[in-house]
């Protein structure tokens, strides 16, 4: 008797560490998935057709299915000042013409962040210089 209990606590003991090991395995399995941290994104530059483009804010749009977030600006959110003004910008800049999207990495919401060009000129760049940017914090 005294064999059999101590078995069936070994078996326990066995068992009740397994349920946590693969609980942390299914979350490390899903952090995989979603990196915290930016990765470097290693894709080829493609143009897409303006038409295809949906602007989110200032400085991210949807093509297709790629979310695009423009790398070198930070833009005010769309409930922020100036931040409906730099979603107009964006709209207006990315339908003059084929929009040519550079991707560089992926961010920690699973967005392509890239250069953007439209007629060869830098969209970040431009948003930029046309003071749509959030002011840099020292």
């Amino acid at each position: 008797m005294k064999a059999t209990i101590c078995a069936l606590g070994l078996v326990l003991l066995v068992l009740g560490d397994a349920a946590p090991a693969a609980d942390v395995g299914t979350r490390l399995d899903a952090r995989r998935q979603a990196p915290r941290h930016p990765t470097l994104f290693l894709s080829h530059r493609h143009t897409v057709d303006a038409s295809t483009i949906r602007v989110h804010d200032g400085d991210t749009f949807y093509t297709g299915r790629e979310t695009i977030r423009l790398r070198g600006i930070d833009t005010p959110e769309l409930g922020g000042p100036g931040g409906r003004a730099a979603a107009i910008r964006l709209r207006a800049l990315l339908h003059e013409g084929p929009v040519t999207i550079v991707p560089r990495a992926q961010d920690v919401y699973g967005r392509t962040v890239a250069d953007v060009y439209v007629g060869g000129r830098d969209v970040a760049g431009l948003l930029r210089r046309e003071g749509f940017g959030k002011p840099r914090g020292r």
